[in-house]
């Protein structure tokens, strides 16, 4: 394998546009973290977009499940550290550990797709990501990624439409987008002040620009704020994305 790093670190410094009114950083500043960095991983292994994007195929994440024991607080420095961990099924697994200037905040694991850009259909998981998961650590959060629970009832929603500024390199809504949408709907007082714990997603579809999405939103029973959440777009009846989030009462 030459001088490939198995083990991937990028640093960052949480600046003050990535920071959420609980004085944190934002859900979506995380998110973007642990996207820019497995491109950056991807991209050091040979398997980045733009050696896929030449061969008519291109990566899609698909699954996502992220735990914070704290949000890193403006300012602070961040490190995130990534590997591929083989592949399950038609993922090709990635794991995550993110730590501040106090030690571990959390970690994360990702099942990515590899679709051929002409058909939109999923292809194998390439060999090589395959085998280099039998050298890299153990997986930092484990997870069969199960389906997540439907919602049995809307307790709130709101509608957002597909922006230019939502779209990325494959012509879609970035996955960003789509989980910052899904918050929109949650209770006031969660969305501004709380800190998420836990945050799972299943990316199910696509969503284009001009296309209006309906984020709802259904509270779990218990004592931490726990919702279930569905992304759907009215004019096809597709559900863009399911997703379950886990909210600590006061931001830490």
């Amino acid at each position: 394998m030459g001088d490939r790093q198995l083990v991937w670190d990028d640093e960052y410094t949480v600046r003050a546009h990535e920071v959420a009114g609980h004085g944190r950083a934002s859900v979506a500043a995380v998110c973007n973290w642990l996207q820019e960095t497995a491109g950056n991983h991807a991209t050091h292994l040979g398997w980045g977009i733009e050696g896929l994007m030449g061969q008519g195929m291109t990566w899609v994440l698909s699954r996502l499940h992220l735990v914070l024991d704290r949000a890193p607080a403006w300012r602070e420095r961040v490190r995130v550290t990534t590997w591929p961990a083989g592949a399950q099924r038609l993922f090709a697994l990635r794991e995550f550990r993110l730590a501040g200037d106090g030690g571990e905040l959390g970690r994360a694991t990702t099942g990515w797709m590899v679709i051929n850009v002409a058909t939109r259909r999923p292809v194998r998981v390439p060999e090589d990501a395959v085998a280099i998961g039998r050298s890299t650590p153990p997986r930092a959060l484990p997870d069969e990624f199960a389906k997540l629970p439907e919602l049995e009832r809307t307790d709130a929603e709101r509608s957002v439409e597909v922006r230019y500024a939502d779209l990325d390199m494959n012509g879609h809504a970035n996955n960003v987008s789509v989980i910052a949408w899904s918050l929109e709907a949650l209770p006031h007082e969660v969305a501004l002040a709380s800190a998420l714990a836990e945050l799972e997603v299943d990316f199910r579809a696509e969503a284009l620009h001009g296309d209006t999405i309906v984020a709802r939103v259904q509270r779990e029973e218990g004592p931490a704020p726990a919702f279930r959440h569905a992304l759907v777009r009215p004019g096809d009846g597709r559900e863009i994305a399911r997703l379950r989030s886990v909210w600590s009462a006061a931001a830490p």
